[in-house]
């Protein structure tokens, strides 16, 4: 719907005369093929309100008249944070109009036709919120069958999403295509039940959200022609593209929820609102707090590694012109050592400094890992706004400074030789000068593009390759260096959420160290068990991962058959078996822990704390099945992807089979994610 305010026209003027001492209209914001808006202030509790006005052509016929009262009284008794609250309907001197809150927004559509796509946290937060309406709204027996991006305004300010207009396609339209060929609604939007007049329920909604949710993370709508009838045969033949293939940037698991929505049968869709939600919300992680410690040593080291990597750069080029103008070869690691040092020194001092408040080397990686969520959407959007021309500029300074650096070492060399006419302080001084001038504006020159490279194209592989440092061997290796001679904190930092089985572990290795060395040597085995059984969870959550990816991947695909129903059902039996047995992992840590504890208190026994140990072992040595068991189904998933001629679309015989058993399959897409402990 367009929100261009428009001057007062006839109609404005009768519908003034019709509500006068009840409503005073101010102008119009809005014309649609639903109706026309206008800003009013109702006289009685002085508020501004919209009132929405059936069109003329439709207001004229009695059926639609009476269909769009009945269902506007119906809408008003909604009552939702996210729905536009109606507060009266009535009928006067020909007009059939709707009293609603007034929302100072935008539509969706607008947002996106001058600004572009939502980032993904965005658009998560936008579905999860128009999903708790659609929800409540199905709850009380109404689909609004007309959900699209005009019908979905954000609140200026604070961007929440609010959806209008509940109830009155439902008033105004049975099918898409009317008995003359006409297309009812918008084109765009409308669900491949809907479009053939099917009867519609809550997964008609969630298809038309869909589109919203495609159209939101790309920019683009997922079907487009030149006729609106040619899109609702689209919308009724024709696949999809996959939102990845639009916007990698996207995390997969979001994309691939709102491609399930946009299955051809309703069947294949989320069953309900609710679940759809709930699969925005572990589709996309959000950022945990991170300890303010914690973020000030991410943020100087993000700030200043382009720098340090960029004077190390440079001080290579600097010893290159060096040895061509000595022609010694020791003079290449002066300036390089001298960098290097600088470089790692600070870096050293500051994890001193974190490791002195009392952080663990886990805490770095979990922060860090929270920071790369936090990071995904403001790289997304400086990618947006990146200039090309100052980019350019950057990039012809370096090549020229790249260039110039070693054409001064061979200038100097040359007038060192008397090649030059002899040696001249003059000649020297321009030399030497032109050499740092340039060195130091291709310094500049390499800062930008440095910081600019590794922000955008290389920030997602650092961040996993810094994560993997700081989990790693090395990474305590480090931190053992850097903490040598520090005394441990008075009290232990608040450190990051952790895994159950990282946080049991570090409790237990605690309790451990508490122990007289007597004991500590009876339990010498206790510490490889603790980490053999961390490194097994660790595995298993990956195996679930992975597992959850197959499962969207099945989720997604509106094509059905035999052979890949019974993959889909070794799929879920073996993610169960992994969840199963990182359950059991995790409470052999625990029964650790508390043998330990008893230990200590003087309650139990060493030998109570030997059989745990020993179960825990015999946990570890089932570990191994469940990863034998991904290997295995993912062989036949390969399988079911080869034989796409055993697809067939359900038949009405098996909807109700397919009803009882998408229960059981509407694990939200992405499956349950690694529980944080």
């Amino acid at each position: 719907m367009s929100r261009k305010p428009q001057q007062p026209d006839a109609d404005f003027i009768a519908l003034q005369e019709a509500v006068a001492g009840e409503y005073s209209l101010d102008r119009e914001i809005g014309r649609g093929g639903m109706g026309i808006v206008y800003l009013a202030h109702e006289v009685s509790l002085a508020r501004h309100v919209a009132i929405k006005v059936l069109p003329p052509a439709l207001a004229a016929r009695d059926e639609l008249r009476s269909a769009f009262l009945r269902e506007s009284q119906t809408v008003a008794r909604l009552n939702h944070p996210n729905i536009v609250p109606v507060y009266a309907a009535g009928e006067r001197g020909g007009f059939v109009y709707i009293v609603m809150a007034y929302v100072e927004g935008i539509t969706l559509g607008e947002r996106i036709r001058t600004r572009g796509p939502l980032l993904p946290g965005q658009a998560a937060r936008l579905l999860r919120e128009v999903s708790w309406a659609l929800a409540y709204a199905h709850a009380a027996g109404i689909v609004h069958r007309d959900v699209t991006a005009e019908n979905i305004l954000l609140e200026r300010g604070t961007d929440r999403a609010i959806v209008m207009d509940f109830g009155i396609a439902s008033a105004m339209q049975s099918a898409a295509i009317s008995d003359d060929g006409r297309v009812m609604g918008n084109a765009h939007y409308v669900s491949p039940e809907q479009a053939v007049g099917e009867r519609v329920d809550a997964r008609s909604d969630l298809y038309s959200l869909g589109v919203c949710g495609f159209y939101a993370l790309t920019g683009q709508l997922p079907f487009d022609a030149e006729t609106p009838a040619e899109v609702v045969t689209m919308h009724l033949t024709v696949t999809p593209p996959p939102i990845a293939s639009l916007a990698p940037a996207v995390p997969a698991r979001l994309g691939q929820a709102v491609d399930r929505c946009l299955a051809k049968e309703p069947l294949r869709r989320y069953r309900n609102a609710e679940s759809f939600a709930e699969a925005i919300d572990l589709a996309f992680e959000h950022a945990k707090e991170i300890p303010a410690p914690l973020r000030v040593w991410i943020g100087r080291g993000e700030r200043e590694l382009p720098a340090r990597l960029t004077i190390v750069g440079m001080s290579a080029l600097l010893g290159v012109a060096l040895v061509t103008a000595s022609m010694h070869t020791w003079a290449f690691f002066v300036p390089v050592g001298i960098a290097t040092t600088m470089s790692v020194l600070p870096v050293l001092l500051r994890l001193r400094r974190v490791l002195k408040d009392g952080y663990h080397v886990d805490d770095l990686a979990a922060a860090l890992r929270e920071h790369r969520l936090l990071r995904s959407e403001e790289i997304a959007y400086e990618l947006s706004q990146r200039s090309p021309l100052a980019h350019r500029i950057m990039q012809v300074t370096l090549g020229v400074t790249v260039a110039g650096i070693p054409l001064f070492g061979f200038l100097t060399r040359l007038l060192e030789n008397g090649s030059l006419g002899g040696r001249d302080v003059v000649k020297e001084a321009w030399l030497y000068g032109g050499m740092f001038i340039c060195l130091g504006v291709g310094l500049v020159s390499a800062v930008g593009l440095g910081g600019n490279y590794l922000r955008q194209k290389l920030s997602a592989r650092m961040s996993s390759a810094t994560i993997s440092f700081w989990n790693g061997k090395w990474g305590k290796r480090l931190a053992q260096v850097a903490g040598l001679g520090l005394e441990p904190a008075d009290r232990p930092a608040v450190g990051m959420p952790l895994l159950t089985e990282v946080a049991l572990g570090r409790a237990t290795d605690h309790l451990f160290q508490a122990l007289p060395k007597a004991r500590r040597r009876e339990l010498a085995a206790l510490p490889a068990t603790v980490r053999r059984l961390e490194e097994d969870a660790a595995k298993l959550r990956a195996v679930i991962d992975a597992f959850d990816d197959q499962l969207a991947m099945f989720g997604r695909d509106a094509d059905s058959g035999t052979k890949r129903d019974d993959v889909e059902r070794d799929l879920r039996a073996s993610r169960t078996l992994s969840a199963e047995r990182l359950a059991a992992t995790v409470a052999a840590l625990e029964n650790i822990r508390l043998d330990l504890l008893r230990l200590q208190m003087g309650s139990a026994g060493i030998e109570s704390v030997t059989a745990s140990l020993e179960a825990a072992q015999r946990v570890g040595e089932q570990i191994a099945f469940a990863v034998e068991a991904q290997s295995d189904v993912e062989l036949l998933l390969a399988d079911a992807r080869l034989r796409p001629h055993d697809a067939h679309r359900p038949t009405d015989a098996e909807t109700n089979e397919g009803e009882v058993a998408d229960d059981d399959a509407d694990t939200p897409v992405g499956g349950v994610p690694a529980t944080r402990g």
